[in-house]
């Protein structure tokens, strides 16, 4: 039975075995304990400026979390996934200002940001668009002679009804680069967008 947050929180009777609901600063962000999709809760920003899709067994890094008021907020967050050797780790920033609105800017800061050099297609999702690309690179460690590929998948959600817009950087590589594992690219770009498409801004 779904358990809502009563003063902000959520009885600890209630709460399921997952790394989301274990982790004390990623609770205090999901609005309940029932999952509103197979495998995803409802986050909730603590500007309220937005409400998302999050994976049961992600956690957000307290030490990353960053805010300003209602108007700005900054946060990584991260899963390991021990049987197939798979981490996956993204990270969003948030701004409620009038500079959403100078797409070149932010698509500069994305790309910049991202590593990867690719156009951006143009995805319209309910009351938002999206600004979405992907790409891969491979990382080789001159010291220790390992290599590690890795698969971005980012994008710049703009609302056209305010001035709210997100940053979004969604990146999956081999949890332990001395072991191989099978990345399934199709299947990760699905989750990326998934949670970019799931982004709904407050009014």
């Amino acid at each position: 039975m779904s358990k809502e947050k009563e003063n902000g929180k959520i009885d600890a009777s209630s709460m399921p075995d997952t790394e989301a609901f274990k982790d004390e600063f990623t609770r205090e962000f999901l609005t309940s304990n029932e999952e509103v999709e197979e495998g995803y809760y409802t986050f909730q920003s603590k500007t309220k400026g937005y409400t998302m899709l999050f994976p049961v067994n992600a956690t957000i890094s307290s030490t990353s979390y960053d805010s300003q008021e209602d108007f700005f907020e900054t946060y990584n967050f991260g899963e390991g996934v021990k049987e197939s050797n798979l981490s996956r780790y993204v990270t969003i920033t948030y701004e409620d200002k009038p500079t959403t609105k100078n797409i070149e800017f932010n698509l500069d800061m994305l790309s910049e940001h991202a590593g990867y050099e690719t156009s951006f297609e143009k995805i319209k999702n309910d009351e938002n668009l999206i600004y979405y690309g992907k790409g891969s690179q491979t990382i080789n460690d001159t010291e220790t002679k390992k290599k590690a590929d890795f698969y971005g998948y980012f994008g710049y959600i703009q609302s056209q009804k305010n001035e709210k817009g997100i940053q979004f950087f969604y990146e999956v590589t081999c949890m332990d680069a001395d072991q191989s594992c099978e990345i399934d690219v199709k299947k990760e770009e699905e989750n990326a967008l998934l949670i970019m498409k799931s982004i709904d801004f407050t009014k």
